[in-house]
């Protein structure tokens, strides 16, 4: 049997009869050259079930692998193992793509060698479908976009001229990449394992390979998850153990691309913002705002210019009653931190 064109690489986990509808949604593409690749990262015997459903409705396309070691990046790695295709896609378990999706994206790769993949807009819907908002074409959330626009600076050389595409974090499984540019950025990073910055981090690299399209029509729905699926997701990992991924996000930035003053001036602003953004986490918390004003100080110790860390700052100093709406959370926490969440973390993030 000769290769397909595409492979689709479903990561499947606990989305139930949901993965026959994102099944469902490759198998009726009107491009038909592509196998999919279901990765049982340890899911439940419901979603395990309906998967083979589709495995024995069509076996020659779809078929299942699995990887234990639990997280999007091992999983995400064992299906770019198992891909024969010459594109790549990867899919969440519970979205869906839309008819066309993978006949666009392969014309617009062929038609465009420069690019090193492309993504698309895509229409926001409930865990019952219901559109939330169609046609999302900027980065998602706010962190992100403010992202792009400090680490865009690292691929635009100010001694050289060097300059590129602007850098976006599409949404990832809405991208569509070449394997061999796959293959060349090294995979994705399972240091990252279970989850959180993942996608970024391999994202950030395939940028390096070639510039980035985002096609302006949506071509995936993209599912909001459950209540259940919300307490999974973050029963995986609390807010500690979330910052301790981005400080590997950030120390993998830096040592790939920390070696000359001006990246390590874009590092700084990276770092000055990322702490910016650690203190909230320590704001909402009664007890926490000592925490919070350290991390606020090592922003301004990296980026001493910027105004909107200094009037947090002055914030930090009002009275606590005032903090949910002063740092734009629901109610502030009482009780102790999270454990780990003392001075020596604080003090070690971002380094």
């Amino acid at each position: 049997m000769s290769a397909p064109e595409i492979s689709v690489v479903i990561t499947m986990y606990r989305e139930g009869a949901l993965i026959t509808e994102t099944i469902d949604s490759i198998l009726t593409q009107t491009f038909q050259d592509f196998e999919i690749i279901l990765v049982d990262n340890n899911a439940d015997p419901e979603t395990v079930r309906f998967a083979q459903e589709a495995v024995h409705k069509d076996p020659d396309r779809v078929r299942i692998v699995k990887q234990p070691i639990q997280g999007l990046a091992s999983a995400r790695n064992k299906g770019i193992s198992e891909c024969r295709g010459e594109y790549v896609v990867f899919h969440d378990g519970d979205d869906l793509s839309h008819p066309d999706r993978l006949a666009l994206q392969r014309l617009a790769l062929k038609n465009r060698p420069d690019l090193s993949f492309v993504g698309s807009w895509y229409d926001l819907i409930s865990f019952d479908k219901k559109i939330i908002q169609r046609d999302v074409s900027g980065t998602f959330p706010d962190f992100w976009r403010e992202n792009e626009k400090i680490l865009n600076q690292l691929f635009q050389d100010p001694s050289s001229g060097k300059k590129r595409g602007s850098l976006m974090f599409p949404l990832s499984p809405t991208c569509f990449f070449r394997r061999e540019t796959v293959l060349a950025t090294g995979w994705y990073d399972e240091r990252l394992n279970p989850r959180w910055y993942e996608e970024n981090e391999f994202l950030l690299r395939v940028f390096e390979q070639g510039d980035i399209w985002k096609i302006p029509v949506s071509l995936l729905s993209y599912r909001q998850h459950s209540t259940e699926g919300a307490i999974i997701i973050k029963n995986q990992m609390d807010w500690v153990n979330k910052l301790r991924h981005l400080n590997i996000f950030f120390n993998i930035v830096k040592e790939k691309h920390g070696r000359s003053p001006w990246a390590n001036e874009v590092i700084g602003k990276l770092r000055a913002y990322w702490l910016r953004y650690v203190s909230v986490f320590f704001l909402q918390y009664d007890t926490g705002t000592r925490l919070g004003r350290i991390a606020l100080e090592r922003s301004l110790k990296a980026n001493p210019s910027d105004r909107t860390t200094l009037k947090l700052m002055a914030k930090t100093f009002l009275p606590k009653r005032d903090y949910p709406k002063l740092f734009w959370f629901d109610s502030l926490i009482t009780g102790p931190l999270p454990e780990g969440a003392d001075e020596d973390f604080v003090r070690s993030l971002f380094i």
